[in-house]
């Protein structure tokens, strides 16, 4: 992910809100291998990836129009 200029702040709310979920979808599509690794370590490793699955497709349903 790369910092992108400043936005101008007169923007609606929706704007702002769509920016902030597409980051945060962004840091959880990031892989994290320490996670990753604890839960290989805690054999839950399956489990995480399908939450981390269930979490990606509800974001999808929080975008505003």
């Amino acid at each position: 992910m790369k910092d992108q200029n400043n936005i101008y702040d007169g923007e609606s709310t929706e704007d702002k809100w769509n920016r902030g979920l597409d980051l945060f979808t962004e840091s959880v599509l990031k892989p994290d291998p320490k996670l990753r690794q604890c839960a290989r370590n805690q054999h839950c490793f399956d489990e995480l990836m399908s939450i981390r699955e269930s979490i990606l497709e509800h974001l999808k349903t929080l975008r505003q129009q």
